[in-house]
């Protein structure tokens, strides 16, 4: 099962793990996949945009497929899906497959904590 951890944390702490991680990668463990945020806020207009979310939850477990064909499925105008998926593809959340979208993960687990609102 392929989960995309997401995460909110400063860029200083963000160093410091993919320092870990690469650490760990050379020493042969296997590392996830994982999305970090500077703040909640950027998290949430990223991914957590109800139109967004609606996106993600509609390509779970769905093969690739083309921007028009995702459109129909939400039920949505295609300039606008168009326009999330791009911000999608640009934060790391959906793929390409050539001309067609796709979502790379079975799960997304996200994480973060009430303080780092203030981060």
């Amino acid at each position: 099962m392929r989960v995309l951890t997401v995460r909110v944390m400063t860029v200083n702490d963000a160093f410091r793990a993919a320092a870990a991680n690469a650490t760990r990668a050379v020493d042969g463990d296997f590392i996830g996949a994982e999305l970090v945020f500077p703040t909640v806020e950027q998290l949430a207009k990223t991914m957590l945009a109800p139109n967004r979310w609606q996106i993600i939850k509609a390509m779970e477990s769905a093969p690739s497929m083309s921007i028009r064909e995702l459109s129909r499925m939400v039920k949505r105008d295609f300039r606008g899906v168009y326009n999330d998926v791009q911000s999608l593809l640009n934060g790391g959340v959906l793929d390409k497959e050539g001309e067609k979208i796709v979502l790379p993960y079975d799960r997304i687990h996200i994480e973060f904590n009430s303080d780092d609102a203030a981060a």
